[in-house]
């Protein structure tokens, strides 16, 4: 495939961008970090997590590192803008948790393509991301991310 054929059949394109936003309740939290034996008392008790510094609970990292991943499966799930199919696969991801996450507060996260190449040898595109996760003006979380993005070999069922 040339330059140009993989340029115009990328599954993704530089800059594309994609949010979603979260908010956990304190119930949301115990829960969470209960099904994932997070058994750290910061996430399970309030007066623990007082005592610790923090004004009440704080989410368990795996909680909101795990709905950042799951939006670039999710986004990338989605036909392209020209209706062609196309799924992801994760390749990795590197998350710094940059701040506490705590209850009832809004977090907007995002994920923006800064990388498209066509691998030969996986026959799909390796796709490069940047994004954040943010509540009130901190930043909660930065990451990378890699997937490969690939056309489904068969149609998809609906």
């Amino acid at each position: 495939m040339s330059a140009v054929q993989e340029a115009s059949t990328a599954l993704a394109i530089v800059g594309e961008t994609f949010t979603q936003r979260a908010r956990f309740s304190d119930d949301e939290i115990r829960a969470f970090a209960t099904s994932v034996h997070d058994h750290n008392p910061l996430h399970h008790d309030v007066v623990a997590a007082r005592a610790a510094g923090y004004r009440g609970l704080i989410a368990s990292g795996t909680q909101l590192g795990s709905i950042f991943m799951a939006m670039t499966a999710t986004h990338f799930a989605k036909s392209t803008a020209d209706g062609r199919p196309r799924l992801g696969l994760g390749m990795g991801f590197d998350i710094r948790f940059r701040a506490p996450v705590y209850p009832d507060e809004d977090i907007d996260l995002r994920w923006t393509v800064t990388g498209v190449d066509w691998k030969q040898s996986l026959s799909g595109w390796v796709t490069r991301l940047e994004g954040d996760a943010r509540s009130a003006g901190r930043l909660l979380l930065s990451g990378t991310g890699t997937l490969l993005l690939r056309t489904p070999l068969r149609g998809l069922a609906k």
